[in-house]
């Protein structure tokens, strides 16, 4: 997946990131690397 400049995240791509979280059962690191997000937003 592609990285978003400047931390503008849709309301779309949070939702799948909670959804990782809680019905994936990933960590919240885990998903944030699946998702490319930077390390200093994890």
């Amino acid at each position: 997946m592609e990285r978003i400049p400047y931390g503008k995240y849709t309301k779309e791509f949070r939702a799948e990131a909670v959804k990782l979280v809680i019905e994936g059962g990933l960590s919240v690191i885990e998903a944030g690397k699946r998702l490319s997000l930077a390390p200093s937003v994890r």
